[in-house]
């Protein structure tokens, strides 16, 4: 009986000794996958902060500069020319097959916008092209040129956006062959409808129109319905014309004192505020209303008042063509 008791202490002793070598292998194991678990982490993570580095440093030098602008079509037709970009570092060396992010208009509804966004790479001599689609509207819009970057990185996402080119992008509408019908009313200092003086904002608007292409716009006479909204104007309008398909658009409108003229270092200055509603003749919906505050100088009081009127005209006609 003590021989069994003996033996079987030693199988005791046998098994914990086997059990205690069996934990102390497995926690230096595991002591073991740690370090290299460890080791492996921070070589990732040193090599994620020097692609950060590398990455900043190569944006902090990088400067994107316009080449050529495309041209201005009219809605419906194809754009000629392409946008030209140049890529460079900053001491003036091209960057070849460096990537670019562009981000363009794709489509217009209801006057919004909306956009996307393509990949295009520099050649050789760090230059890069981007051609627009063609638009079946016309459009007033930008087309966005970033350093393209695999990283949400906060710091380089900022300074990426900071790197970014912005080029204008316009399409003007397409009622050259369409007859345009306009009437904007100025206002004297009072307040009142002025309707028998040389001086008129709708004559310049007229002359810009024809300046940019539209030779069938022609000023109408329908300023008594101007207080009354679109309804009234468009009815007025087509008594005018009695029945004729010919016109696409009325524009009609308000162009009143925002300051009256001052005199101030350097000569006279005035401020005019215009408004101009565009109407679909065919439809009688309202296309889209433009307002304009506009600013001049002028070195003669009698002439401050004209410039004002040429400046404004000019001022409304840019976005007009590109809204209408």
């Amino acid at each position: 009986m003590k021989k069994f008791i003996k033996s079987k202490s030693i199988i005791l002793k046998s098994f914990i000794l086997l059990s205690t070598f069996a934990i102390l292998f497995s926690c230096q194991s595991t002591s073991q996958e740690s370090k290299t678990n460890n080791a492996g982490q921070t070589q990732s993570s040193t090599q994620q902060d020097e692609s950060v580095v590398k990455t900043r440093q190569t944006l902090e030098s990088l400067n994107i500069a316009l080449v050529s602008k495309s041209d201005v079509p009219m809605a419906g037709a194809a754009f000629k020319t392409p946008i030209t970009v140049s890529v460079k570092n900053a001491d003036g060396t091209a960057l070849s097959n460096f990537a670019l992010s562009v981000t363009y208009p794709s489509s217009k509804n209801d006057n919004v916008v909306n956009f996307a966004t393509t990949q295009i790479t520099t050649n050789e001599k760090g230059i890069a092209t981007f051609m627009p689609q063609t638009f079946s509207t016309s459009i007033k819009s930008v087309v966005t040129f970033s350093p393209k970057i695999e990283s949400s990185n906060p710091t380089l996402v900022k300074l990426a956006n900071e790197k970014s080119l912005e080029v204008p992008l316009h399409v003007r509408f397409a009622a050259a062959r369409k007859g345009i019908m306009i009437n904007l009313v100025d206002y004297d200092e009072k307040d009142k409808m002025i309707l028998d003086s040389a001086l008129s904002t709708s004559s310049n608007l007229l002359g810009e129109f024809w300046r940019a292409g539209y030779t069938t716009a022609q000023n109408s006479d329908f300023h008594r319905s101007i207080d009354k909204g679109s309804a009234a104007v468009l009815q007025e309008a087509k008594e005018l014309v009695q029945g004729s398909t010919y016109y696409k658009y009325i524009i009609y409108g308000k162009v009143k004192y925002a300051s009256t003229i001052t005199q101030v270092e350097g000569g006279y200055t005035v401020t005019l505020k215009g408004t101009a509603t565009v109407i679909d003749f065919a439809t009688g919906k309202e296309v889209c209303t433009v307002s304009k505050t506009t600013t001049v100088v002028d070195k003669n009081k009698w002439n401050v008042l004209k410039s004002c009127q040429v400046q404004l005209a000019k001022d409304l006609l840019n976005d007009l063509i590109y809204m209408m």
